[in-house]
């Protein structure tokens, strides 16, 4: 089960902790920021580990909320982080991005159970929905659209 903080105050915003595991600073940093763009009246608090291995440390020390994961990294890649992860906590949603077309290694992250298996480049308004669907209580930005 996810935890929500509580807020305080009546109009503070629940937190969410968003772990984002990739090898690459710039996707680390893009991803960060997007995080702190969202609108689902929620805060989220992002931690970023450069492999595998350092991500998987970062669960043991405390649970998040939400795992963004890629899946080919050095130290350890994100399939044996993934299989560590859930030995760790099957509930905790992961999300793996990729810029890897290997269906093989899709169909593996798919039977690990993650939440969703998003394409590098990614498109944000999805992300931004699956963020949505992957955390209770956040939810996606209203679009406006004339009828």
């Amino acid at each position: 089960m996810a935890r929500t903080e509580k807020p305080n105050k009546p109009f503070e915003r629940p937190t969410k902790r968003v772990l984002i595991i990739d090898d690459e600073e710039t996707i680390r940093q893009v991803l960060t920021e997007f995080f702190k763009s969202f609108n689902h009246g929620t805060t989220y608090m992002v931690e970023t580990a450069a492999n595998g291995a350092e991500g998987v440390m970062m669960v043991l020390r405390g649970r998040p909320d939400l795992v963004v994961l890629d899946l080919h990294m050095p130290v350890m890649d994100g399939l044996q982080a993934l299989k560590q992860l859930r030995n760790i906590d099957t509930r905790v949603p992961v999300m793996v991005i990729t810029a890897s077309r290997d269906s093989k290694a899709a169909a593996e992250a798919l039977n690990c159970g993650v939440f969703a298996f998003i394409p590098k480049p990614f498109d944000f308004g999805q992300l931004d929905h699956l963020v949505a669907l992957a955390l209770p209580n956040a939810r996606p930005r209203q679009s406006f659209s004339p009828a």
